[in-house]
């Protein structure tokens, strides 16, 4: 009895299932049809690779009408062999689902089409499931739907579509396929409320994306360049016959051709491609363009293209290493702590043998050891490596940093260089170093007259050290006071300052002797540091008559001054203050006769014009 209760559910549950089950709705958007495969351009012992199957080109005869022997393989096992040609004979059906034409066939090449009968997603939803009363309207992009009337025998609709009108009674499931490129399905038809569930359909379409990854920068010349092409079906129905070509302008593809049977929608393919980049001189950016295509099931073409790109190396290669060693002699050369281990790596990644001249240069105050110079002339032979090394010592404490090493060769009558790459690194030296500087207060001075002498010691290293120094004085100069001696302690980066004060002696020119500052580092090591020899004139004094300077310097006389100048001083000091004012007086008395004398003559002339007109 409970079965027989529960016979009336478990039928409505299963109509339910049969009504919203996917599989029925996925049942109408698939065709079975001849799938467009792909076209396929084949040199003998080339394949297509196709879904489960695979056609291989056996043979080409070109004797009277060109033909070729096509083989096919299933899941990799020889099937069978057959003959085409691009006349009667170009099309060929295998099992029932495989169908193969032959467009044309030339001295070296076949050129296919294949289909396989198949069924396939091809419609996809348009406009969705909408719901329609009597009178209501529907319009898409080339077409008009109308609810018109409902009868016993299901919903009347009506279809304006490509210039045709076409009119239907649909039940509830019912479709119909209007015409390629339109499908009309009813959902569900309600007859208790006259209303109406309807979606229309369209054929879908591939779309094609690519990718480029795990590709690098740069690439030794011997490297193959490696990457991965992503090919991705972005469309809502599959891709078929996909075929990747890759091309590149300075490099060997190893693979300039790949295949691919299916892609289906939301799925994506990785293509592994590769290439053997041209050996050259200089480094260069290498671009390999990938282009792909595909088809629909119709055999509507669907392309895309990736352009991937890499910088090559040229095929010599310099390398350069710093390391710093300490120094383990109790007495460290040049009184640094540090000295330096330097290797140049060279490589000749090319064929044939390369004479290269490479150059280091090191800062001033390295000294390298057992070298005269820094620069090398060497012989690579192809594929060859080889290494420079070599000791420098700092002649100085501080802060250093390496340049790039320098490596030249010609190649065809062309000069090429490259530099190592650049060493960030700063390598700290310890030591001593004191600087003793020297200046005086004035270079030119007159006997008598006193100067400031000023002596700096800077310790520029990073040691303390002993130091002392005692000025030497020249017989031309006599000390007067100050700090001409001293003995202490300089602490690291420490700056002492001191001065003292000579008298001048006797003219001439002169050079004062250096100052030389002895100095004891912490292990007892002796050295001096000296200061320049600052350049000193000495003059003579002057011996002036101070009656000349009490005299006036500028006589006045009609508003103008004249300035009076002997160019022999001991003369004019010789002279009186009476003969000073004799000559003053006749200057005086000269200067009026001749003011006097100006206006008489003006008169006399205007007497004489005045007689003579009367």
């Amino acid at each position: 009895m409970p079965t027989k209760k529960l016979l009336p559910l478990l039928s409505l549950i299963c109509i339910l299932l049969i009504l919203i089950a996917p599989a029925s709705a996925y049942g109408i958007r698939e065709e079975d049809i001849w799938i467009f495969q792909g076209s396929y351009e084949l040199g003998i012992g080339e394949r297509a690779y196709l879904e489960g199957a695979t056609i291989k080109v056996h043979e080409i005869s070109t004797d009277n009408e060109p033909s070729a022997t096509l083989l096919i393989y299933t899941n990799a096992i020889f099937k069978e062999a057959f003959q085409v040609d691009a006349g009667l004979n170009n099309e060929y059906i295998y099992g029932g689902e495989l169908r193969i034409y032959a467009i044309a066939i030339s001295q070296d090449k076949v050129f296919l089409e294949i289909y396989k009968q198949k069924t396939e997603l091809v419609w996809i939803t348009d406009i969705p499931k909408t719901s329609f009363k009597i009178g209501d309207t529907l319009t898409g992009n080339d077409y008009k739907i109308s609810f018109t009337a409902i009868n016993e025998d299901g919903a009347v609709i009506a279809v304006e579509h490509n210039g045709n009108n076409i009119e239907g009674t649909y039940k509830t499931g019912d479709h119909q396929k209007l015409s390629d490129e339109l499908m009309i399905n009813v959902v569900y038809l309600n007859t208790n409320t006259k209303e109406v569930f309807i979606e229309t359909l369209r054929p879908g379409s591939p779309d094609i994306k690519i990718e480029v990854a795990n590709i690098h920068n740069s690439y030794d010349p011997d490297e193959s360049i490696e990457y991965e092409l992503m090919v991705t079906n972005n469309g809502t129905i599959p891709l078929h016959g996909i075929i990747i070509t890759t091309e590149c302008d300075d490099g060997k593809v190893e693979e300039t051709t790949q295949q691919h049977s299916i892609l289906e929608p939301g799925k994506q393919k990785k293509f592994q491609i590769r290439v053997k980049p041209d050996i050259e001189p200089v480094d260069r950016n290498t671009r390999m363009i990938s282009k792909v295509q595909g088809y629909d099931y119709r055999g509507n073409e669907y392309t895309g293209e990736a352009t991937a790109q890499a910088n090559v190396k040229p095929y010599i290669s310099i390398e350069k290493e710093v390391y710093s060693i300490e120094k383990t002699s109790e007495k460290p050369e040049f009184g640094t702590q540090q000295y330096f281990h330097i290797i140049i790596t060279l490589k000749n990644k090319a064929s044939f043998q390369t004479a290269v001249t490479v150059t280091d240069e090191l800062h001033a105050s390295f000294i390298p050891k057992d070298l005269e110079n820094t620069e090398w002339t060497v012989v690579l032979d192809a594929g060859a490596t080889k290494t420079i090394e070599y000791f420098a010592s700092p002649a100085e404490p501080g802060d250093f940093t390496f340049m790039p090493a320098e490596v030249v060769w010609k190649d065809g009558g062309e000069t090429y260089s490259l530099e190592s790459e650049e060493i960030i690194q700063t390598f700290r030296v310890s030591g001593s170093k004191v600087i003793v500087e020297k200046e005086v207060s004035s270079s030119y001075m007159l006997v008598g007259e006193e100067i400031v002498i000023n002596i700096r010691i800077i310790n520029e290293g990073d040691k303390s050290l002993e130091a002392s120094f005692m000025e030497s004085i020249p017989d031309e100069l006599t000390y007067v006071e100050g700090k001409d001696s001293w003995k202490g302690t300089l602490e690291t980066y420490q700056v002492r300052e001191f001065s003292y004060v000579v008298r001048a002696e006797r003219a001439g020119e002169y050079y004062l002797p250096e100052t030389e500052l002895s100095i004891t580092d912490e292990n007892g090591i002796k050295k001096n540091s000296v200061s320049g020899t600052p350049f000193l004139y000495i003059d003579d004094a002057l011996v002036v008559d101070d009656s000349y300077f009490e005299d006036n310097s500028y006589i006045e006389a009609n508003d103008v001054f004249y300035e009076t100048y002997d160019e022999n001083p001991t003369t004019q000091s010789q002279i009186t203050r009476f003969e000073a004012a004799g000559f003053l007086a006749s200057s005086f008395t000269t200067l009026f006769l001749l003011i006097a004398i100006v206006p008489a003559f003006i008169y006399l002339y205007i007497i004489r014009v005045y007689k003579k007109e009367t």
